[in-house]
């Protein structure tokens, strides 16, 4: 029996209360206050490092028992180039959360050529790969192994049965980390979760959408951006990346340009980014963005933690778990040492239900504005300022801090501080336009500004243009509507609740545009929505043009088509938006959700096919 059946029988979260882990002590005030008071800025950040890739030799695959499906991506001679391999393990492990906490026990991502017990992040590892270019498939496969507890054996919130979804990745369906398993409509299997001792290899081709229709080029506009990857097994969702289960995956452009590729004069005069700020690699057309050690993610995470360090969460709560302590990259609001020059700061929302608006400040509070360069969809057409931007959960923010701006010795110390103000899992005062913020927030990270150095790093004027979806495409679409609301005390899409995986609630097209209203029924509830599988061009929001950068700056989100792309567009209260989406070389059944993780468990998710 699923577990929002449980809550329809007034049973929900009942046998995970009797465990061992500790419910929510926010239910009583004599509880609250025996909570660990933690000091900020004790610990330095975590930066979890690449994983290492597994050796293998023409027609010596390294997994003998490679998936059949896998397979089809690998080709054994490499002659059209050698895939990368890679072994991550899903394990019990304990970290240390911050320097006044015991050892904290999370379930976690691994790299597995790292013996157990050797890794000390509350982090997966972070991949950095490259697209696959014109002449070669440098895809990846990671062969992810499931070292949970038993079902038999485990206590506590989760579920120990995984499948994993590389959250902005355009991969087959198979890939995707389907939240279930099931039957296809010819009555194929579609079995893609694993419990312990299983594992899942998962193909991800990286290739840009329309790469094997239109001749092995792809659209160059389309792909190169942050990733993470993370459990979506279907109902625990919610409690398992809470317990751990995130890393990071940054896509990269390959600098190599294909001299018969249509769109190589494009290519030349639009300059790409390489991941190569000094412009090593020989292309003269990389953007020379910070890179290297000046390009930094941050995932802004929340927990609550008991008097033994142990992690608490309520089972009951499906409203949206707010924890009581920030985390970035896995530690309590730590702290970076930095030179005074460029950085670039991949930001993700890796909350269950907090949403964010980021603003730079000093000791004193005052903020300074920052250099928004890309959105989850990847680099945005031309870079904006920002005074500060809001950040849904999963939503991706990329921004550059030039802190040679800020000249010793009355500069320090900097913060990113987050000044929302929201109470529980609805969401945040105020409207998506004009969201409510206070005048001191809370400091989430401390940069340590340190000594001037060469910055031969830019911020060109214009980063990866593209062109906007045209009166044409948007007129021919066909326009679907999918309505997010609450009946009967659970969260549903269209009156349907995540039961109805089983079957389509929409079948696109391959290849064919389609406009998609979301629109947000529950008054003073917060959803943001993501799309599995292509990226979202953001035509309306509430009936008028989104922000493009221009005009007044309240901190809305930059998303207008023509200047950014989105995989998660968050819905204020009452909100509608419309976008327009084509998906393209894969079929099969993906899913979208609120990504609010609690309301995405109790129901807030449908399926669709590409047919």
């Amino acid at each position: 029996m699923h577990r929002r059946h449980l809550f329809q029988l007034g049973l929900g979260g009942s046998a995970a209360a009797a465990l061992s882990w500790p419910m929510l002590r926010a239910q009583t005030r004599s509880a609250s206050d025996l909570r660990p008071v933690l000091t900020p800025f004790r610990d330095p950040l975590p930066s979890p490092p690449e994983p290492r890739p597994i050796d293998w030799s023409p027609n010596r695959l390294p997994f003998a028992d490679l998936d059949t499906e896998a397979r089809r991506f690998v080709d054994p001679t490499q002659v059209r180039g050698k895939v990368t391999f890679y072994r991550i393990v899903s394990e019990v492990r304990r970290v240390n959360f911050h320097s006044q906490l015991p050892d904290t026990e999370i379930w976690g991502y691994r790299d597995g050529t790292v013996l157990a017990g050797q890794w000390p992040y509350a982090l997966g590892p972070t991949f950095r790969r490259p697209l696959s270019n014109h002449n070669e498939f440098v895809g990846t496969v990671v062969r992810h192994e499931n070292q949970l507890p038993t079902v038999a054996e485990h206590r506590g919130f989760g579920e120990p049965r995984t499948t994993v979804h590389l959250h902005g990745a355009h991969v087959p369906a198979r890939f995707d980390g389907y939240p279930v398993n099931m039957t296809l409509a010819d009555g194929t299997p579609f079995n893609v979760t694993f419990e312990s001792g299983g594992h899942f290899d998962y193909a991800y081709p990286l290739v840009e959408p329309g790469f094997f229709t239109d001749g092995n080029h792809g659209k160059h506009t389309e792909r190169a951006c942050t990733l993470w990857y993370h459990d979506h097994v279907l109902d625990f969702t919610s409690q398992n990346v809470y317990r751990g289960l995130a890393g990071f995956f940054l896509l990269y452009d390959n600098p190599q340009i294909d001299p018969n590729d249509p769109n190589g004069a494009a290519l030349q005069e639009h300059t790409r980014d390489t991941g190569d700020e000094t412009n090593a690699a020989g292309n003269p057309f990389a953007l020379r963005l910070p890179s290297g050690a000046f390009d930094i993610p941050l995932v802004l995470q929340e927990k609550t933690f008991g008097l033994n360090g142990e992690l608490v969460y309520d089972v009951f709560n499906t409203d949206g778990f707010l924890g009581q302590y920030p985390l970035v990259n896995g530690k309590v609001q730590p702290f970076v040492p930095v030179k005074r020059r460029k950085y670039r700061f991949r930001v993700l929302n890796g909350s269950n239900a907090r949403i964010y608006q980021l603003f730079l400040t000093d000791r004193n509070g005052r903020s300074y504005p920052m250099t928004q360069i890309a959105t989850e969809g990847g680099l945005l057409a031309r870079p904006v300022r920002r005074s500060s931007f809001l950040l849904g959960m999963a939503e991706r923010v990329e921004v550059v801090i030039d802190f040679s701006a800020f000249p010793a010795p009355q500069f320090g110390e900097l913060y990113l501080e987050n000044r929302l103000r929201q109470d529980d899992g609805r969401g945040p005062s105020g409207t998506f336009e004009r969201p409510e913020t206070q005048s001191r927030g809370t400091q989430l990270l401390k940069f340590v500004l340190e000594e001037t150095v060469p910055d031969p790093s830019q911020v060109p004027a214009e980063l990866r243009p593209f062109t906007a979806t045209t009166a044409a495409e948007i007129a021919a679409a066909r326009v679907r509507t999918f309505e997010f609301e609450r009946t009967n005390g659970q969260w549903a899409i269209n009156g349907k609740l995540a039961g109805d995986l089983a079957s389509p609630m929409a079948s696109p097209a391959l290849g064919v545009g389609e406009r998609w209203r979301l629109v947000n029924k529950g008054g003073g509830w917060w959803h943001p929505i993501h799309v599995h599988h292509e990226f979202m061009r953001v035509l309306r929001r509430n009936g008028r043009l989104p922000f493009d950068g221009t005009g007044p700056d309240l901190g809305q989100s930059v998303e207008r088509d023509g200047l950014a792309k989105k995989d998660t567009i968050l819905l204020g209260p009452n909100s509608e938006v419309e976008v327009y989406v084509k998906f393209e070389n894969y079929r099969g059944p993906f899913v979208f959700h609120c990504h609010n993780i609690e309301h995405e468990d109790h129901a807030m998710m449908a399926r669709f096919d590409v047919v």
